[in-house]
């Protein structure tokens, strides 16, 4: 193979365009540089070369070498060591595939194909089966099978169809009878001259015949695959997992502006999904251990468990921190991600908030509360990929973790990206051993390797040993199961660093530990339960420890996570949130009090008691015969006059001697003297 130095690696997000420059040093593959800027695809350009015409040019100041030429980028390169060899471009800003799944039960054939389907970037719009006794359509009127199934399925228009039912030498007729269905679903798309979606039939393989005889009257791609439940007891989900990826690729010619970064002959195509598959797949089959690569991305969340021998994966098309937020706020409702937030904040704010996300979802964090609320929205993002993925892998078992997203790589403090990947995957059963190391993708490289794969695999290793791996390790983290009560030692924890000193503590159900190690340094830690506490698959109250070097150094160091599981919150608000930033401070990502004050709550004003105002008139005065006495009459000379004479001072001087003037003396008989 043709030595390919200099490679501009391009990847195209829904949010974020990143272009990183690979050249050979010291006869390996290495990252010169990188530079990102936001992705063009939406309104107003509408071509994404834009956005990566702007990176490069940033990319070439950077690194000191001329990438671009009359607006072009320069290939091939040039003597003077200016210019690329070649273009990798990998993209997520796909539309996600519109699927319809058709089977024959739906807690058999129809999961299987669900795992499938959940594997690829896509919508399922319903989900057809046999065993609907349902009698009433949505309106409430009594329709037979056929009738309700056809209501479901003519407003749609899916890309694929997936038609899956029926074990190996299994039924026949009832594989027959959804492709009825689905004839005069595709014969209504026709009629109303709309394209015709992909059929993909991943049942029973003796079947195959009859169903292209009854589908073959329509000028639509029919592909078939293996049965993905060719026995009750097993699932086979790859073949129709690569052919639903297979299709979701074609769209990659179609994205806006991408035949303008280079001749067609010269540039390498991959999507953001196929590349993660085939690194994670890479590492765990390297490593020969357990893999889970998380990504939290702006429209989708990626979640792949691989192992050298199986892989299973969830990816969830419209759930995302800035294109996937209605989707995610529509599943797990605003009460869910307010509980994340170490702030108080009304509910309607909450959703104008989250609404605004939605209207300009290309406006980046620009204030800490702004992170704090990606942050929640990434916890619950998580939350709902892995119960998606224990769903299709029971047990679910991983032993390292590799996380990326710009979510979690642009956090403030790494300690924010570790508290969401414990909050949202919550490890417990899933850890076979002592430690989990977590590895944060700062810079998103993962993706980028799996696109320089399919070009050079030398150069893809390299840059994913020295370039991804080894920048930076996030941290090692240590998961205690069981207590019962808040505030009781449920473990002595020691770490010994290798040529330094040794760290105990005692460590209390609830608490969240950090002890630092950092990067370069090596430890041994060991760790001695409570009777009814465990580590990994260890027996209750069974000390264990690791190897002497096993624990590396990382950002945070290692992490004693003893808060249980299932992690639960304060029903009391206020109590929560301090919980959650003492959560913040054990981490080190907050390191003073919190200065969020708590909402004054006052009681409402009780209106004051209505009291009828006494009467100023005085009560008539009657006589010992209840006769009213007679008012005396008024003379004239005793009405009031209309003008009013001011007094003196010493008419007020006066009256004041009078008022103060010494009474007349009275005798006993009340006759004044003389």
């Amino acid at each position: 193979m043709e030595l390919v130095r200099a490679i501009l690696a391009v990847e195209i997000g829904s949010l974020i365009t990143r272009v990183s420059l690979i050249d050979e040093v010291d006869g390996e593959s290495r990252l010169i540089g990188q530079t990102e800027t936001l992705t063009s695809r939406e309104l107003p350009y509408r071509n994404v070369f834009f956005a990566v015409q702007e990176a490069t040019a940033q990319l070439a100041d950077l690194t000191g070498r001329q990438l671009l030429r009359d607006g072009r980028l320069l290939m091939p390169r040039i003597s003077t060591g200016d210019g690329i060899d070649a273009v990798i471009v990998v993209t997520s800003a796909l539309e996600p595939l519109r699927v319809v799944v058709a089977a024959i039960a739906s807690d058999v054939s129809a999961r299987s194909a669900l795992h499938a389907v959940r594997g690829v970037p896509s919508v399922v719009l319903a989900v057809v089966t046999l065993d609907d006794v349902s009698a009433r359509s949505t309106t409430g009127v009594m329709q037979s099978w056929l009738e309700r199934q056809l209501e479901t399925l003519l407003p749609l228009l899916p890309d694929v169809v997936v038609l899956a039912g029926g074990v190996e030498g299994g039924t026949v007729e009832a594989m027959k009878r959804l492709a009825h269905l689905i004839n005069l679903k595709l014969s209504f798309t026709a009629a109303i001259r709309q394209p015709l979606p992909t059929i993909i039939y991943a049942g029973n393989t003796s079947v195959q015949p009859q169903i292209q005889a009854a589908l073959g009257g329509h000028n639509c791609e029919l592909i078939t695959v293996a049965n993905v439940r060719p026995a009750l007891d097993q699932e086979v989900l790859t073949p129709l997992r690569q052919a639903l990826l297979a299709c979701y690729a074609r769209q990659l010619t179609d994205v806006p502006g991408i035949d303008q970064l280079s001749a067609p002959d010269q540039t390498t195509l991959r999507t953001v999904a196929e590349s993660q598959y085939v690194m994670t797949r890479f590492l765990a089959e390297r490593q020969q251990q357990a893999v889970l690569y998380v990504d939290v991305g702006a429209t989708t969340t990626t979640l792949i468990a691989a192992a050298p021998d199986q892989i299973a994966a969830t990816l969830h098309g419209v759930c995302g921190t800035a294109f996937g937020v209605g989707a995610l706020l529509s599943e797990v409702g605003p009460a869910a991600i307010a509980r994340w937030l170490p702030f108080a904040i009304e509910e309607q704010e909450l959703i104008e908030r989250l609404l605004n996300r939605m209207l300009r979802p290309q406006t980046l964090p620009a204030t800490r509360e702004d992170c704090y609320l990606d942050l929640a929205l990434a916890r619950e993002a998580l939350a709902l990929g892995v119960a998606a993925l224990r769903d299709e892998q029971t047990p679910l078992a991983y032993e390292r973790l590799l996380a990326g997203g710009g979510v979690l790589t642009h956090a403030p403090h790494p300690g924010m990206a570790l508290l969401a990947l414990l909050d949202g995957l919550q490890p417990a059963n899933e850890l076979p051993g002592l430690l989990l190391p977590i590895h944060l993708d700062m810079l998103s490289l993962l993706s980028v390797c799996g696109g320089i794969a399919a070009l050079s695999t030398d150069a893809a290793i390299s840059i994913f040993d020295h370039d991804l791996l080894n920048n930076t390790p996030l941290a090692t983290c240590i998961v205690l199961q069981g207590g019962s009560r808040i505030g009781e030692p449920v473990a002595d924890v020691e770490l010994i660093t290798v040529g330094g000193d040794s760290e105990r503590v005692q460590v209390r159900h609830g608490e969240l530990i950090r002890l630092p190690l950092s990067v370069g340094r090596y430890a041994q830690v060991k760790v001695k339960p409570a009777a009814t506490v465990r580590v990994g698959q260890a027996a209750p109250g069974e000390a264990v420890e690791s190897d002497p070097a096993e624990v590396h150094g990382s950002l945070l160091g290692l992490i004693i996570d003893a808060r249980g599981r299932p992690l639960t919150l304060p029903a009391d608000g206020a109590e929560r949130r301090r919980l959650l930033w003492s959560w913040l401070r054990a981490v080190g990502a907050e390191h003073s009090d919190s200065p969020y004050p708590e909402p004054v709550i006052s009681l409402p004003e009780m209106p004051a008691p209505v009291v009828a105002a006494p009467s100023t008139a005085p009560k008539p005065r009657r006589s010992w015969f209840k006769r009213a006495p007679q008012p005396a009459k008024t003379s004239e000379a005793t009405l009031p006059t209309t003008e009013t004479v001011p007094a003196s001072p010493d008419d007020d001087i006066a009256q004041l001697r009078q008022q103060v003037s010494k009474p007349a003396r009275r005798s006993w008989f009340g006759r004044r003297k003389s």
